[in-house]
């Protein structure tokens, strides 16, 4: 019977988040942790170190690093791996969800067996499964840390329950093992001890020595991981005064739950315009229900614990969150992946509910019941769609909230990068408009717009309006004098002018404000054997890549220069590394294939390159031709 439920849980994840597998990366943290992120292109002591040593830049994830690396070394770069892992955490994370359900629906109060419990808790299991809030931590790569960091603290959970009922040791220590993993993933999993107090009060626990000494351990992780979390915080922990802090923290509470009983609108962005005062209604009215909610919870306690427990998990595990509303330039009050454990809370009291109701009346139930998850799963399934690429993920997003400018803004890179300079022209002057007319005075707000203004200039530079983009280069520079793509940009413009002393001198000057920029240093490079100055050139395509050893373009680069220079061996080497990153690599692929015929060192290898170009790229002019001479037709 376990096998076929097992085997059903993964048919419905799968036939309602399917589709996600083929999707692609999305220019939201996607690259920043996966595509363009170096420390997980291997598994080595050296990349151990990094992932266990350095943050997201935020948050302290080594485990979610450490599947990375997994996936990379399967497939690569390829988004289907990524997708499929998560995928594969969520549908256990909904195993384990129907598994503590059914443990804490065991007995009730007057200790009568509740015999309705085992499908109820399935009920509980699939909701959590199919849920449309929980989609973007499934349907998003980059929500690898909150469908791990679920799994390690259930599972520490359901081994903590399972500790109170034999009073085994090694129980206890799994729990406390799969805690510190599910730190490891991502610290939000921090409020475990907290949880497992609310767990003594519904069982009814008497408070003892014992009942105290058991917890320190988990409380003292949490102590250690709390400072990790809050020095990787700092920027965001400072952002926002006191005040609106206590004032969001209730908005974003009721979003939550108003989400979990309407999935509509969901959005990857949720941003919250104008001050945050008791005078609006959308704050005032969120206090008030949630003070309301809090006084039904106390007053519940007369009469039953569940109702205490579904609300206390619910809160308390949503609380980390709470205060990642602030980002400097607006306020981003909820994101749909913060719900996904609270949502447990939730789940466990609508079962209860369910279960009471449908005593006398269980097939009708079972049915409504699988209508229900149905016609969640429906609306799962379209959510998912949402994030099949990055046009599809923010064109939903403005559609919910048109105010979110950082939608536009990432729309206007997809454009931009697509050949479509006019539209991401448009979509960046409309991020600007909702900046200086909605944002929050602040230096935040002036690096968002210094970003923003760069971002404006390159478009410009490469619609060959140099003299406009070079303006707005300066405007960005003068919101954020150290925006090393606003100094990487003047030099790119002044050297397509040919003012190249210039060039020189704002590469330089952007290696000066971002030692670890490695672009800069492959732009100075580039403009170095330009000018034919090939060792200094050299020197720079070497820093690039001391920089990201997994630069296709400046190992190109540097190729490139070697060759010039005659070290026809580390030209290869350069090369060979280019294809073995980018095996579509057509320039890297041809030069490498004509430096091994010239060489004379391996003409099978030479046409096993133009071979290679020509299976991907059947009508490439150059690869037929470098065929034809080597095959001497």
């Amino acid at each position: 019977m376990l096998w076929w439920i097992v085997c059903a849980f993964f048919l419905a994840t799968f036939f309602v988040y399917g589709s996600s597998l083929t999707h692609t990366f999305v220019r939201w943290d996607d690259g920043l942790l996966i595509y363009e992120n170096p420390s997980i292109r291997s598994i080595t002591p050296g990349s151990l170190k990094t992932i266990f040593t350095s943050y997201d830049p935020e948050l302290y994830i080594p485990l979610t690093f450490f599947s990375y690396q997994i996936d990379y070394l399967l497939g690569g770069t390829n988004a289907t791996i990524y997708h499929i892992q998560n995928l594969l955490w969520h549908t256990l994370n909904a195993l384990l969800v129907a598994w503590l359900l059914l443990t804490l629906t065991r007995r009730g109060h007057s200790g009568q067996d509740r015999p309705w419990r085992g499908w109820t808790a399935l009920f509980g299991g699939l909701l959590f499964a199919l849920h449309p809030l929980h989609t973007e931590a499934v349907a998003w790569a980059s929500a690898r840390k909150d469908v791990l960091s679920t799994f390690f603290l259930l599972l520490s959970l359901i081994a903590y329950l399972q500790y109170r009922s034999d009073g085994k040791s090694k129980t206890y220590y799994a729990s406390l093992a799969a805690f510190s993993l599910g730190l490891l993933a991502k610290v939000t999993v921090i409020t475990l001890p907290v949880l497992l107090f609310v767990f003594d009060i519904h069982e009814r626990r008497a408070w003892d020595r014992r009942m105290l000494r058991e917890k320190l351990p988990y409380l003292a992780l949490s102590g250690i991981f709390g400072v990790i979390a809050w020095m990787g915080k700092t920027g965001v922990l400072t952002a926002s005064s006191p005040t609106e802090k206590l004032l969001m923290a209730p908005r974003s509470m009721m979003f939550y739950l108003e989400k979990i009983f309407a999935p509509s609108g969901l959005s990857v962005l949720y941003p919250f315009v104008g001050p945050v005062t008791l005078s609006r209604s959308d704050i005032l009215i969120p206090l008030l229900l949630f003070i309301l909610l809090l006084l039904i919870t106390l007053v519940s306690l007369r009469w039953t614990r569940d109702v205490f427990f579904g609300i206390a998990f619910f809160l308390i595990t949503v609380s980390p969150t709470l205060l990642n509303f602030a980002k400097g330039d607006f306020f981003y009050f909820a994101s749909d992946r913060y719900a996904y454990v609270p949502s447990i809370g939730i789940f466990f009291l609508i079962i209860l509910a369910f279960g009471h109701f449908c005593r006398a009346r269980t097939r009708p139930c079972i049915i409504a019941a699988c209508f229900l998850l149905a016609a969640l799963g429906v609306l799962s399934a379209l959510q998912s769609r949402t994030w099949k690429d990055s046009t599809a993920l923010f064109t939903q997003a403005l559609k919910v909230s048109p105010d979110a400018y950082v939608a536009h803004v990432n729309l206007g890179n997809v454009q931009r990068y697509s050949g479509d300079e006019a539209k991401a022209i448009a979509s960046y002057n409309t991020a600007l408009t909702i900046m200086r007319e909605k944002g929050r005075t602040g230096p935040g707000l002036n690096r968002s717009k210094s970003k923003t203004l760069s971002n404006l200039a390159s478009a410009l530079r490469e619609q060959n309006d140099f003299a406009q983009a070079r303006s707005t280069y300066e405007e960005a520079l003068r919101f954020n004098p150290q925006n090393v793509y606003a100094l990487l940009g003047l030099g790119v413009v002044a050297g397509q002018q040919g003012n190249n002393v210039t060039a020189e001198r704002y590469y330089r000057q952007a290696i000066l404000s971002a030692p670890d920029f490695a672009p800069a240093q492959l732009n100075l490079g580039a403009l170095l054997v330009g000018l034919g100055r090939l060792e200094e050139g050299v020197t720079a395509y070497r820093a690039a890549l001391d920089l990201n050893p997994f630069f296709p373009q400046a190992h190109y680069n540097l190729g490139v220069a070697l060759t010039k220079l005659g070290r026809s061996d580390e030209a290869e080497e350069a090369y060979r590394e280019a294809v073995r990153l980018q095996p579509k690599f057509t320039a890297a692929r041809l030069n490498l294939g004509i430096l091994l015929f010239n060489t004379q060192k391996d003409r099978n290898g030479a046409a096993a390159q133009f071979e290679a170009i020509l299976a991907y790229d059947p009508g490439n002019a150059q690869a037929r031709a470098a065929l034809r001479q080597i095959r001497g037709q």
